[in-house]
C-alpha cells in the first residue's frame, strides 16, 4: 500500500481497516508513507520520502516533485499487488509500479470541478491506463469515472465499518456515558453530534444552524482546517461542545440522541452516517449532500436548510432510534467488504 496522509478522515480509516483485515485473514501488508491510525494496530511501516498528500495548496509543488518520488519507487519491495489510495500516489505512481506488479486503486469521492479538476483528470486518464481496478465506493462514483477509466476496469464496491465497535446501548449505560463524556449541561438536554473531519467544503456551519432551530446542543468531533472558523461561528455558544480528535467516537455516538450528517460535493458513502445508523441514532441530512439516499434505509429526516429543524421535528426523529442498525449490518459489515476487496486481488493476480 503507497498511501501518504497526516490527517484522520475516512479514507485513512478505510486504508487502516483495508490493511489490518488483510493481514488478520493472512497476507503480508506493508504501508508505504504515512496514515493516521496504522502503528495503532501494529502494521508495518517503510518511509519512502513523499511529500504531502496533493491539495489545492500543494499541488505545484507537488507537481514539480513527480520525477523524484517516481524514482522512489525504486525503494519499494516487489510485490503481488500496489494499492495506491490518492490522486498524487494515483497518478505520479502507477506507471513505474504497474511495470512490477498489478496497481488498485480506491476512489471514495465524485470526481472534483473546476480548473484543478480538470488538470487532475487528464493526468488521471493517463495513469489509468496502467491500472489494474479501480473500486468505487458507490455508483455515482464509478459513473463520473466511466469515461476517463473504461467500465471493464470499475468495480463499486460500498464503504464498510466494524459494527461490532457500534451498539444501541440500554438507557442505564446510555445515561453513565453521558454523565462520564458530556459536559455537565448537557446531561438534560437533547444532544446532538456530528463526528467527522471538519472541512470547508462540508459546510459544518449547517449543523450549528439546524442545532439551534432545535434547541438540542451540539457534540463536535473531529479536527480539520476548518475548526477555528466554526469555533468562531459559535464563540459563546455554550450549546456548541468542540472535542477535538477522539478515539471513542463509539461511545461519543452512543451518549448522543441523533446525528447531524453535512456533506461535501465530492463525498462518496459516508462512513460517518453508517457509523451513527450502527449505534442506533436517528441521522438528520441536508437535501442534495452525497449519501443521503442512506438517510431513508437507515432512519432519519432529509431537510432543505437548518431552520426545517424545528424542536418537535427533532422530538420526533428519536422515535425511530435503532432503525438503521439491522441495515448497516446487513449491507455495510466487515466481513463481506473485505471478501470483495480479497477477490478483486485475486482477480488481478490471474
Amino acid at each position: 500500500m503507497v498511501s501518504v496522509s497526516d490527517t484522520a478522515g475516512g479514507a485513512e480509516a478505510h486504508t487502516v481497516a483495508l490493511g489490518q483485515g488483510m493481514r488478520d485473514r493472512g497476507h503480508d501488508v506493508v504501508l508505504y508513507g504515512r496514515c493516521p491510525g496504522w502503528g495503532e494496530h501494529g502494521l508495518t511501516r517503510r518511509e519512502i520520502g513523499l511529500g504531502p498528500k496533493w491539495s489545492r495548496r500543494t499541488m505545484a509543488a507537488g507537481l514539480l516533485r513527480v520525477p523524484l518520488e517516481r524514482h522512489r519507487t525504486q525503494t519499494i519491495a516487489d510485490s503481488s499487488i500496489y494499492y495506491l489510495q490518492f490522486k498524487r500516489e494515483q497518478i505520479a505512481l502507477t506507471a513505474p509500479l504497474s511495470r512490477r506488479a498489478p496497481v488498485v486503486w480506491t476512489e471514495h469521492g465524485r470526481w472534483m470541478g473546476g480548473s484543478a479538476g480538470r488538470l487532475l483528470l487528464a493526468g488521471y486518464a493517463r495513469a489509468a491506463e496502467h491500472v489494474s481496478r479501480v473500486v468505487c465506493v458507490s455508483a455515482a462514483v464509478a459513473s463520473d469515472l466511466e469515461p476517463v477509466v473504461g467500465r471493464d476496469k470499475l468495480v463499486v464496491v460500498p464503504n464498510s465499518i466494524d459494527t461490532r465497535r457500534y451498539t444501541a446501548p440500554p438507557a442505564a449505560m446510555r445515561a453513565a456515558l453521558r454523565r462520564q463524556l458530556l459536559p455537565s449541561h448537557f446531561h438534560d438536554r437533547r444532544v446532538a453530534v456530528l463526528a467527522a473531519r471538519l472541512h470547508g467544503a462540508k459546510r459544518h456551519d449547517r449543523a450549528i444552524a439546524a442545532a439551534a432551530a432545535s434547541g438540542s446542543a451540539l457534540l463536535v468531533v473531529g479536527d480539520g482546517p476548518d475548526r477555528e472558523r466554526l469555533e468562531r461561528l459559535s464563540a459563546g455558544n455554550t450549546d456548541v461542545h468542540f472535542t477535538g480528535h477522539r478515539e471513542d467516537i463509539p461511545d461519543l455516538l452512543a451518549a448522543s440522541d441523533f446525528y447531524i450528517y453535512c456533506g461535501a460535493e465530492t463525498d462518496g458513502t459516508p462512513t460517518c452516517v453508517l457509523e451513527a445508523a450502527a449505534g442506533g441514532l436517528p441521522v438528520v441530512a441536508f437535501r442534495g449532500d452525497p449519501g443521503t439516499e442512506l438517510v431513508s434505509r437507515c432512519g432519519g429526516l432529509v431537510i432543505e436548510n437548518p431552520a426545517e429543524l424545528t424542536a418537535e421535528r427533532a422530538s420526533a426523529i428519536l422515535e425511530l432510534r435503532g432503525g438503521g442498525v439491522a441495515y448497516v449490518e446487513q449491507q455495510h459489515g466487515r466481513g463481506h467488504w473485505l471478501d470483495a476487496y480479497e477477490r478483486i486481488f485475486g482477480e488481478c493476480l490471474r
